[in-house]
């Protein structure tokens, strides 16, 4: 089969034409990259034949440009394409793929997709993509790789995990990385309210609208808006009925309808909305970023909060909502509706409301206006029996919480690379052991209350020593830096119905229009960063 593949390589340099191509120029070096896979389909045949022309030299730089394989690699390096003109000459290279280069030059067919600036879609996926994935199998924890991670060919990745997915934004020029992690954060929820829960499934089940809508939120590398109001009027909300046909035939339907043109004073807002029941509903969602030590005290505090909303109004209503501790909020940064102007004289938020969800505002609670309150009281206790055995034992109790559950609760306890023999008991809830990574435990309970005692989890492991070899375990010297204990736990719970803050709705007001109004308001409270120290 080698052969056959060899003499039509043979058949097939013969009869090519001579392309006079600069191997050095940076065009031609993207061009490679773009189609690297056709260049290494067109190369590894040839190899044999050319390397028959080549000096001893050249076959020696050659063979250590191949790493000695006798084939082309799946990724391309620098390296090998620094030193394959001068391993090569160029008259035959440009015999063996100087036609899929000639091509690539001619009709551009390295160009980026449109929503993508210089970084190509085909140096992404055959170089970068691979490489922050390999970043990220190397991370104890997909919650400790880097927001901002330094990739190859002068790239830059940026990224966020939300539920199962990892959303990623590769640039290429200097900017903000916040500037991404907002687009990054706005897509995630523009996806949300068009196709519901998102996975890789329903990712893969609604691509066409997937598609349209990065078209539209980014437009050749410069963000445009993901604000959902205006989303809608350029791409449809898929129905049904659209998504029974694509999934089976494959094709994305959408009717033809023109983009609505809004040329008014509100761009967030159509003309013309109209609704049988007319709702709002306000969500007050505050996050606390905590760091507690193992007696319970707390290191450090901080509480953040958005106020998400969903509007079901008929016309154009204006709304001002009074907030009763307007003065704690601190770094206010609103929604475009929202006018500035009388938030900063008589501290409320008056505004026109775009229609379906939106976040009308994000704030930070003043420092001195946040009392240190925990809803989750923690406790920790570490014992070292000697240098190899380890206990940890943590104590969970609902703490200030207004007398409500406290939900959701999830402790996550990393444990050293070098840990075996780990054994769990708990009192409550449930728990798993996991070593997909790096060892770790993980503790879950559903509910706790005021009235619930004695939730703990005790974890006892060994460490792997190279002492510990004669005790039966197997060898595994510490990597440099690495730690033979743990260090802290990571902890995630909900509390419904409750803010840490009392920051709370005092009224709403609907000017303007004169129908009913339908409204409710929901509090949250839920764990930000929140570690408890060991």
């Amino acid at each position: 089969m080698n052969f056959l593949k060899t003499v039509k390589a043979a058949v097939s340099i013969a009869t090519s034409s001579t392309y006079d191509i600069d191997w050095k120029k940076p065009e031609v070096r993207e061009a490679a990259i773009a189609h690297w896979a056709e260049v290494k389909a067109a190369a590894d045949p040839a190899l044999p034949l050319a390397s028959m022309r080549l000096t001893k030299e050249q076959n020696a730089m050659l063979e250590e440009l191949l790493e000695h394989k006798g084939v082309f690699p799946e990724v391309p390096t620098d390296t090998l394409l620094d030193g394959l003109p001068e391993a090569i000459p160029e008259a035959s290279l440009n015999r063996i793929v100087g036609s899929i280069i000639d091509d690539c030059l001619k009709n551009h067919k390295h160009a980026a997709i449109h929503w993508c600036n210089d970084v190509s879609i085909q140096r992404a996926s055959l170089i970068v993509v691979p490489a922050f994935a390999k970043y990220l199998r190397s991370v104890p924890s997909l919650h400790e790789a880097e927001p901002v991670w330094s990739a190859p060919y002068d790239t830059v990745c940026i990224h966020i995990q939300r539920g199962e997915l990892v959303y990623l934004g590769i640039i290429s020029q200097e900017v903000p990385a916040l500037e991404v992690l907002e687009l990054l954060e706005g897509m995630v929820l523009a996806l949300v309210e068009y196709i519901g829960h998102l996975s890789e499934l329903t990712i893969k089940e609604n691509f066409a609208t997937v598609y349209q809508l990065l078209s539209e939120m980014v437009d050749s590398g410069s963000a445009v808006t993901t604000d959902t109001s205006v989303l809608r009027g350029l791409v449809p909300v898929p129905s049904l009925v659209d998504r029974v046909i694509e999934n089976v035939s494959g094709i994305g339907i959408r009717a033809e309808k023109r983009p609505d043109v809004n040329t008014s004073s509100t761009p967030w807002r159509s003309q013309g909305i109209r609704h049988t029941n007319n709702e709002f509903f306000v969500d007050i969602v505050e996050r606390i970023d905590a760091t507690v030590g193992a007696d319970g005290s707390v290191v450090s505090y901080d509480v953040s909060g958005d106020i998400s909303c969903k509007s079901r109004l008929t016309g154009m209503p204006e709304l001002l909502l009074v907030m009763n501790r307007a003065n704690a909020m601190d770094d206010v940064a609103f929604h475009p509706c929202v006018r500035t102007s009388k938030w900063h004289a008589e501290r409320v938020i008056g505004f026109v409301p775009p229609d379906g969800q939106f976040k009308l505002a994000s704030f930070h609670v003043a420092t001195d206006a946040a009392p240190r309150l925990l809803p989750l009281q923690l406790r920790a206790a570490v014992s070292r029996q000697s240098d190899q055995s380890h206990t940890i034992e943590i104590s969970a109790d609902a703490g200030q919480s207004g007398n409500k559950l406290v939900e959701k609760i999830q402790v996550r306890v990393p444990l050293p690379a070098q840990a075996y023999n780990i054994r769990v008991q708990c009192k409550a809830g449930t728990h798993t052991v996991s070593n997909v990574r790096l060892p770790q435990v993980e503790w879950s309970l559903k509910s706790l209350s005021s009235a619930d005692r004695g939730a703990r989890l005790t974890i006892q492991y060994q460490v792997r020593t190279p002492s510990a070899v004669g005790m039966g375990a197997p060898q595994l010297s510490p990597s440099p830096g690495s730690n033979q204990s743990a260090l802290a736990a990571f902890v995630d719970f909900e509390v419904a119905g409750y803010s840490v803050s009392s920051i709370k709705v005092d009224s709403l007001k609907m000017l303007v229009e004169s129908y009913k109004l339908f409204k409710g308001v929901r509090y949250v409270t839920k764990a930000g960063s929140f570690q408890l120290r060991f």
